[in-house]
């Protein structure tokens, strides 16, 4: 045999002598002996009891395993759930030459099916902040601090098909997070952490990966420590990248860059613990911010997103009555500043260039910068919503547009014409009180300001029975003539008080051949109206008397109103008209169909803005130069169409 073979069989043969020595130790151990050294260390370390109420088993491998059933970790003494950790089976890798001299070093920790509860008390201490409960242990010891002191370090921890829940004992709210696999690596201290998650929170799918700083770090909190988690969240790629900072009872994330769906925000975020209710912080930047992205992860309750948008849509108003609620105003404290250059809501509606400041104290709401761009122009607001301690609020809203467009105001209306210029702008003063926006509305007292400059308007075929033709069509008889109407101004002005609007004379419009002013009320509490309008011929218009009407009337609900000429008024018309026959035709023409727009009657968009006139009724006499008795048969041969 040459001498390569018999190297070849003698350091076999050595090896097979060693694993058997091996073999022989291991199965000499008794791993029962290992359980009260764990006991004692955990309850030195933590202040609770550990447990092992199932059997005991050992598994001979080149790194041998543990096999523990049945174990639990106490919880603290406040705690709602009996155990912090149960666990139907707990499996404990360790290394195996340390083990023959019974030096024990895990290589990974691994939970079966555990159910783990974390919470914390009215002042927001966590479960998970261990007291001391032996001499000379440190209210702040942990695993990662005894690996950085030469004690127990376990490399890998691994959760397999377990259930997480987090009950917040400030604010009252409870957490449920599924875990399907779960695992924590590093191979020293001093290595690089490496994590994956994939499970759900609330019933939403969330699959992650990440990459943390050193345990070493953590644990002697050298700051600033890295935090990278990358991923997805309901189907939403997901990326978390900053440094974490904790001093005191603050913790800072700065920079912060998130990414969630089409959103990507950057800048910082500070939350201030060990008060009453917790403090967030945050100065914020995104190019692009969509309401959507944030809406299903974050709001507690699986297809949060959608039940907004779907009960809006059950409303029967316009104001929708789903409630709105506020008690998260009252769970924590806030300040904070976002600049974004687009803000997208669920619904695809947008905002441009928006700066937003406010603070949030003790349930009270305060946004004194409220600015963007929308309809074309800017708009600036002021907020403030009192939460107060019953389940409605407060409103105090200020806010002046100005520069707005008139076709995109139109079509958010869902009236479609051809609009050039109608620059809008918009001002409100407004106090409301109530849980939902049709509350808000129904209760408000205030003012509200429209006004609409020169325009040129398009006709349109379209949408025949929309309420807007209907009422263009009653009080503009020059709009199935002219190819486009010529509007020189428009004016609403509501004074508000209790979600009623009386309107006497306050809305007015005028083209370069009519105005109009209306009289009535709009209800915001049933969301119902009643106007009567009035049309008066500019000065040196001529119209066929049988198509002017003397009064329209605009009636009903806010989304259906009902549009025609008012009855009473045709009759008072044609007793005028019959009037003015047995007189000679003498009080004709202070009281016919065509009363026009004077500088007695004064403007209707002045009137409207209560600076001018006084608009005309049955006892004006418009001053006319020639033979009544003749414009009285020329009036009447119009209207019978002679």
């Amino acid at each position: 045999m040459s001498l390569l073979p018999r190297i070849l069989l003698g350091v076999g043969a050595l090896l097979l002598l060693l694993l058997g020595a091996i073999a022989v130790a291991i199965y000499t151990v008794d791993v029962k002996t290992f359980i009260g050294p764990i006991r004692d260390r955990v309850r030195a370390t933590t202040g609770r009891e550990f447990n092992v109420n199932g059997a005991i088993d050992f598994k001979f491998s080149l790194e041998p395993t543990i096999v523990l059933g049945d174990a639990t970790l106490g919880n603290a003494p406040w705690g709602k759930a009996p155990q912090m950790i149960a666990a139907k089976r707990v499996e404990v890798r360790v290394a195996l030459l340390p083990l023959l001299s019974r030096d024990f070093q895990v290589r990974d920790f691994t939970l079966i099916e555990p159910v783990i509860s974390l919470e914390t008390d009215a002042r927001g201490t966590g479960n998970w902040e261990f007291a001391k409960s032996a001499p000379g242990t440190s209210a702040a010891a942990t695993p990662s601090a005894a690996a950085t002191s030469g004690g127990l370090f376990v490399s890998k921890v691994s959760i397999a098909n377990g259930t997480l829940t987090y009950r917040d004992g400030v604010a009252g709210t409870m957490t449920t997070a599924k875990i399907t696999d779960f695992a924590f690596h590093a191979r020293d201290p001093q290595s690089t952490v490496t994590t994956r998650f994939l499970g759900g929170v609330d019933d939403i799918a969330v699959a992650l990966d990440g990459e943390f700083g050193p345990l070493t770090s953590l644990a002697q909190r050298q700051w600033p420590y890295p935090i990278v988690l990358k991923g997805k969240i309901a189907d939403q790629q997901f990326v978390l990248d900053t440094k974490l900072r904790i001093d005191g009872a603050t913790v800072h994330l700065d920079p912060l860059v998130l990414e969630v769906g089409k959103s990507k925000l950057a800048g910082q975020v500070s939350k201030v613990t060990g008060k009453l209710r917790p403090k967030y912080s945050f100065n914020l930047t995104a190019k692009t911010m969509a309401l959507a992205d944030f809406a299903a992860p974050w709001a507690g309750q699986p297809g949060q997103a959608g039940a907004t948008v779907a009960n809006a849509a059950r409303s029967r108003y316009l104001f929708s009555d789903a409630p709105i609620n506020l008690s998260a105003l009252r769970a924590s404290d806030a300040n904070g500043e976002l600049a974004a250059d687009s803000l997208v809501f669920p619904d695809g509606r947008r905002l441009d260039k928006v700066h937003l400041q406010f603070t949030l104290n003790d349930g009270v709401l305060d946004a004194p910068v409220v600015q963007a761009g929308a309809f074309g122009g800017t708009i600036v607001a002021r907020v403030k919503l009192d939460a107060g301690r019953d389940k409605g609020g407060s409103l105090n809203l200020r806010v002046d547009a100005k520069g707005l467009e008139l076709a995109q105001l139109l079509a958010e209306a869902g009236v479609k014409r051809q609009v050039q210029g109608g620059k809008t702008s918009v001002s409100a003063d407004i106090a409301a009180r109530g849980a939902s926006l049709h509350q808000w509305a129904g209760s408000a007292n205030g003012n509200v300001l429209v006004m609409v400059g020169p325009a040129t308007m398009g006709q349109t075929s379209d949408n025949h029975d929309a309420a807007f033709n209907k009422l263009s069509d009653a009080v503009n008889p020059f709009r199935k003539v002219d190819a486009s109407t010529e509007l020189l101004c428009a004016v609403i002005r509501l004074p508000l008080a209790g979600g009623v609007a009386k309107v006497d004379r306050s809305i007015g419009v005028e083209t370069n051949k009519l105005g109009a002013n209306a009289n009535g009320a709009l209800d915001f509490r049933n969301e119902t109206m009643d106007l009567s309008i009035k049309p008066q011929i500019r000065k040196g218009i001529t119209l066929n008397v049988d198509r002017f009407a003397s009064l329209v009337r605009i009636h009903g609900p806010f989304s259906a109103p009902t549009v025609g000429v008012d009855a009473m008024a045709s009759a008072a018309t044609v007793a005028t008209i019959g009037a003015a026959i047995s007189t000679g035709g003498i009080s004709l023409v202070g009281q016919s169909l065509l009363s026009s727009v004077t500088a007695d009657t004064g403007a209707p968009c002045q009137v409207a803005l209560g600076r001018g006139g006084r608009a005309p009724d049955d006892a004006s006499a418009s001053r006319t130069s020639g033979n009544p008795a003749q414009e009285l048969g020329s009036a009447l041969g119009k209207l019978f169409k002679r």
